[in-house]
């Protein structure tokens, strides 16, 4: 039985340098007409673009039905787009990614899928932008629901139909950066591998149970080992 591995994908395998949130920004900013500092800090990290767009609409006193919503992503992924394909870009991936999903793929006992905050279509820009996006059959989004805990099943569904097989839910694992993965995963009994390439500590994700917490993926053997063997 192969494992089912569901990758997060913001501080867990690329960093963007904060062009999502600039992109969300953007967004608001044509949407409502006001200035971007006019609002809080958002709280992005493990979040659904959904939830952000909610977020926004609350903080300026609007109504959010799901048309606005859409609307309002529309225009974020636009503005991503163009953020992401921007000469001075400085997004990459994080250390040992490319290698290890590379690994990974080649392994018959791995099947490789995403369980991401992000809508389907931010996802594969981004994927897309760091040249990641082939390693992935198809996941759970945040175009799916607005309550990430809610995704789950969603990405056990659709990998399921797309690969055949049936997996043992001891045999799914949640790779993320952030409290909210840990929560995932823990919503539909699989496990999570917490990574501390976010903004949260190894000690803060440890503190919450995740199955396993690692630093990075830099030492690419030792996690493949971790993530089939283990």
């Amino acid at each position: 039985m192969p494992r089912l591995l569901l990758f997060d994908i913001d501080g867990t395998l690329i960093d963007s340098n904060g062009a999502g949130g600039a992109a969300i920004l953007d967004a608001a900013e044509e949407h409502f007409g006001i200035q971007r500092d006019a609002l809080p800090a958002l709280q992005l990290a493990g979040s659904t673009d959904p939830a952000i767009a909610m977020d926004v609409f609350q903080h300026v006193s609007r109504e959010h039905p799901p048309q606005e919503v859409t609307a309002f992503l529309n225009l974020y992924l636009a503005h991503l787009q163009r953020r992401l394909q921007a000469a001075d870009f400085s997004g990459f991936t994080l250390p040992g990614v490319i290698d290890l999903l590379q690994c990974l793929r080649k392994e018959s006992a791995a099947h490789l899928g995403l369980l991401t905050g992000n809508v389907r279509r931010g996802a594969v820009i981004k994927l897309t932008r760091h040249g990641i996006n082939e390693h992935f059959i198809d996941g759970g989004f945040g175009s799916d629901h607005h309550d990430r805990n809610k995704l789950g099943p969603v990405a056990l569904d659709r990998m399921q139909q797309a690969t055949g097989a049936r997996y043992d839910i001891t045999d799914v694992i949640v790779i993320g950066d952030t409290p909210k993965d840990i929560r995932c995963a823990e919503a539909f009994g699989a496990k999570c591998l917490a990574v501390a390439t976010g903004q949260y500590s190894s000690a803060e994700l440890r503190a919450l149970n995740p199955w396993r917490t690692v630093e990075s993926f830099a030492d690419v053997p030792a996690m493949v080992d971790l993530l089939l063997r283990d």
